[in-house]
């Protein structure tokens, strides 16, 4: 996944940072910004250790998941 995407929600975005561990397994890294770009407050950041999985596709659908719930729990 590349490093500058991104997933609007409800004016803020989510900027995914799945990185590949020794594990084989992928970490669901990311963060919230308010906005729709990299200038916007930094509201939420999930860093290493984090939920691991077993494929990006997976870490990027939990990451989605959790931050629509975080961002409608915690609207600008």
């Amino acid at each position: 996944m590349s490093a500058t995407s991104k997933f609007p929600y409800k004016g803020q975005a989510v900027y995914p940072q799945v990185a590949l561990q020794d594990n084989g397994q992928y970490a669901a890294c990311f963060v919230i910004r308010a906005g729709y770009d990299e200038s916007g407050e930094v509201r939420y950041v999930r860093e290493l250790p984090t939920t691991e999985f077993p494929n990006e596709d997976d870490a990027v659908a939990y990451i989605l998941d959790f931050s629509a719930e975080w961002i409608d729990q915690n609207p600008l």
